[in-house]
């Protein structure tokens, strides 16, 4: 197999990897900041659902609840939170657009950032990624420290084929939270997407210091050093993932490239035999074989 069909396949292979990576935090208990409910009433019943991931039941308690406070901004939020989980897009989105007719301060950014984060979710459920954007940008504008709109936008982004713009979003991660995996990943991603290999390794290695223990990390970095011709590190790393996930796709991917490679043959029968030599495994041979 030639390289550059080699090459291709990686980068299909990893662009596939960004919807896994689109991992993110929030949910409605960042604005359900009610502390004075009664026990028993609606809301709190809706919001006892919802913990339990019992979503219309949830969505049918908190309407109950805004039949009798239909000016409770909060409360439409939450709603719409609620139907974003459960997929129904177009009632979010009605929810949104009520909340956003009650009377809301300006001052009440924390509510207002949660407000265009949770419509951008609910854009990128109608495949709106335009407004997506918009909203997250708007969500930025009240909270500059909102990592999940910094990461959902990155990864909007990096869907779009607009790594630059990706791999700031991606850096705005790690900035507010420098022990973010995700936000190592995602950049590793981009830069090498731009064939900043070296970027790519070093954020990868940076999520293998945090996580030394995810094999899908050791996986993407090999990935780099393939590309950046460097096939042992790149075979040391295919061991390790397959050392912590025996049947992790993406490493086995990775063997398989490598050993159609013929200037990587050398490296790939060092590292495979060092391993199987030191843990007096044979199956690591057997990798080898096609």
């Amino acid at each position: 197999m030639k390289r550059i069909t080699i090459l291709l396949i990686l980068a299909a292979l990893l662009s596939v990897s960004a919807g896994a990576l689109s991992i993110e935090k929030k949910s409605i208990r960042k604005v359900a900041r009610k502390t004075q409910v009664v026990n028993g009433s609606d809301y709190q019943k809706a919001m006892d659902a919802y913990d339990k991931d019992d979503l219309n039941t949830a969505a049918a308690l908190m309407k109950k609840h805004l039949d009798k406070h239909p000016n409770d901004a909060e409360s439409w939020a939450c709603l719409a939170g609620i139907y974003g989980e459960a997929g129904r897009s177009q009632e979010a989105m009605k929810a949104i657009d009520r909340a956003r007719q009650c009377n809301i301060s300006e001052s009440d950014t924390e509510l207002l950032n949660w407000l265009y984060f949770t419509r951008s979710g609910i854009n990128l459920q109608l495949n709106d990624t335009i407004s997506a954007i918009e909203d997250l940008n708007m969500a930025l504008r009240y909270d500059k420290t909102d990592v999940d709109s910094y990461f959902r936008r990155a990864n909007i982004y990096k869907r779009l084929r607009r790594f630059d713009e990706a791999m700031v979003d991606y850096g705005m991660v790690i900035q507010y939270e420098p022990k973010e995996v995700q936000g190592y990943l995602g950049l590793g991603t981009v830069a090498g997407s731009l064939k900043k290999r070296k970027e790519a390794i070093k954020a990868y290695t940076m999520a293998i210091k945090l996580e030394p223990e995810q094999p899908e990390c050791y996986a993407l970095r090999a990935v780099e050093y393939f590309n950046d011709w460097d096939y042992e590190k790149a075979a040391k790393d295919v061991v390790t993932a397959l050392e912590l996930d025996r049947e992790n796709t993406r490493a086995l991917w990775i063997l398989e490239y490598l050993k159609q490679t013929e200037d990587a043959s050398k490296d790939l029968n060092k590292v495979f035999n060092d391993k199987a030599k030191k843990t007096k495994d044979p199956t690591w041979l057997d990798l080898l074989k096609d």
